[in-house]
């Protein structure tokens, strides 16, 4: 670690938030992360308001959490010049608006600070998190800003054990944890057992006990057997809380098909989760630039918030992966998975342009050019009557040459069963930097006729896209021309009628960038 960074590896910084923030305006490691900032800011892929890195690679997102009515969230993160992976930090009043703070966590005894959760206390906020070559450990904070973090003496407190060939008794990775009325806290070891990553293995998340965070006892699986995963699949980055007044919602992450979830009731006096419904957040090749894994939090309002990173897909960066926008999730009335934005995203709109209604004949594309920009939100109703086809393309050129499809393939119901939801990248970018991959396309269960409700977020590189408050699909895009900017609505089959439109040019959260805003 070069001397520049030395103050990384745990720094302690005063504990009123008065000098905490006097202390920050004078912390080296901000000014070189203002600095990294600053020069990064000439890359036309660096999102105007989705939180990116300060510098180098951010990877997994950690410990989301809100503590004194401000939210924190940590992510695994290498500085410059340092090879080991620190949790990184930052916060905001928001959920929308971050501002960097000093790395929290950093390597010692473990090789790397790996993926965990914290949980909130009402005088500190405990952190869980995976020590490579090490195993599970506790970290505690109570400072203001979260600054000060002490580790467990005994850590790992769940260290790696010998196992045998079916990964048994268990294997110890990325971990969460909660804390229950009888007083236990409550961990799982996000990990697998039998067989290989990507080929036969089973996803198993370890429940683990204790009174003191310093002794823990094996419980036991979360769930018995893991229907609706694929063999192969794991159980990592697991998020376990409750969703919904009798629910809980186990959100976790695969190495073979990305984020994904379980919903279903859970027994607190055995530890145990039945599910009774399983559902994906990543439908394409995740590593090529799709969403990843998730970190959650319930706000002091109730809310179920989540955070997932988004993987790069473009080759040669000196700088990797941004994070979504936040999430709320929550359940209808049937059970099933609702997904919005939070409402906090309504402040980053400036200059709202409504349009339409607008008629789009079959096979014929209308161009919008009051929607136009690079970092954009579109909200629009859309009508698909008789097309198989029909949606919007963003950051498109002129000619075409570059553009991103967002669609809906509509499919009747009493033939075919559930409709999709698509992102088409093949044509976002000109650049041979960009790796190929297949569309996004996950399932939109909407009714025969039922309008498509999209809730459209441009970021320059990364699209988020909301339909029907049941659905989210997310990608990378990496468009080569400056004049990509164009909207333009679509239909194949069969007419259709975008009904209403609203766009808004969205507000730089980072300051080196504030000068692209409308651009």
């Amino acid at each position: 670690m070069s001397s520049e960074l030395e103050h990384l590896s745990g720094e302690t910084y005063p504990e009123t938030l008065e000098a905490q923030l006097a202390a920050l305006e004078r912390d080296e490691t901000l000014r070189r992360f203002r600095e990294s900032r600053e020069r990064l800011a000439s890359d036309p892929y660096r999102p105007l308001y989705h939180l990116s890195p300060p510098e180098n690679s951010m990877n997994d997102p950690n410990g989301l959490c809100q503590w004194r009515g401000q939210y924190h969230l940590f992510y695994q993160f290498k500085p410059v010049g340092v090879d080991r992976v620190h949790w990184g930090h930052a916060v905001s009043d928001d959920l929308v608006s971050w501002r960097d703070l000093p790395p929290a966590l950093y390597p010692d005894r473990e090789y790397h600070c790996f993926s965990g959760q914290a949980v909130v206390e009402p005088e500190r906020v405990v952190a869980i998190y995976h020590g490579t070559e090490s195993g599970n450990s506790i970290a505690t904070a109570s400072d203001p800003l979260l600054l000060n973090w002490e580790k467990h003496p005994d850590n790992p407190v769940i260290p790696i054990v010998p196992i045998d060939d079916d990964g048994r008794p268990y294997r110890v990775f990325d971990p969460c944890i909660w804390k229950q009325d009888d007083g236990f806290y409550y961990s799982l070891s996000g990990t697998y057992r039998g067989g290989e990553i990507g080929q036969d293995c089973r996803a198993v998340d370890y429940v683990f006990r204790s009174r003191d965070l310093g002794t823990w006892e094996l419980l036991g699986p979360l769930i018995d057997g893991t229907p609706n995963t694929e063999p192969g699949e794991d159980g990592a980055v697991p998020n376990f809380l409750p969703i919904g007044p009798d629910k809980h919602m186990l959100l976790f992450f695969s190495h073979k098909r990305a984020g994904q979830y379980y919903v279903g009731d859970y027994d607190p006096d055995t530890a145990r989760l039945t599910p009774e419904r399983h559902g994906r957040m990543n439908y394409g090749p995740f590593t090529v630039g799709s969403l990843h894994a998730p970190s959650a939090t319930i706000d002091d309002r109730g809310r179920f918030i989540a955070f997932f990173n988004v993987k790069e897909g473009i080759g040669g960066r000196d700088w990797n992966d941004v994070m979504t926008l936040p999430r709320h999730l929550s359940l209808a009335e049937d059970g099933s998975l609702r997904i919005r934005p939070v409402p906090e995203t309504d402040g980053l709109r400036t200059d709202g342009v409504p349009v339409g209604p607008v008629d789009v004949p079959a096979n014929a594309e209308v161009q919008i050019p009051q929607a136009a920009g690079k970092a954009i939100e579109i909200e629009a109703v859309i009508e698909p009557g008789s097309a198989r086809e029909v949606g919007l393309t963003v950051l498109r050129s002129p000619d075409g040459a570059e553009q991103t499809r967002i669609s809906l393939l509509q499919q009747d119901h009493r033939r075919f069963g559930v409709s999709s939801l698509q992102i088409d990248v093949s044509q976002s970018s000109l650049s041979g930097d960009v790796f190929a991959r297949s569309p996004e396309i996950g399932p939109l269960d909407i009714a025969d006729g039922e309008p498509l409700t999209l809730r459209v977020f441009v970021d320059r590189s990364i699209v988020e896209v909301f339909a029907n408050e049941c659905q989210c699909l997310t990608v990378r895009v990496y468009p080569e021309r400056e004049d990509s900017v164009g909207v333009s609505a679509f239909a194949r089959g069969g007419a259709a009628r975008l009904a209403s439109m609203t766009a808004w040019q969205m507000r730089s959260t980072w300051p080196e960038l504030a000068h692209l805003q409308g651009r």
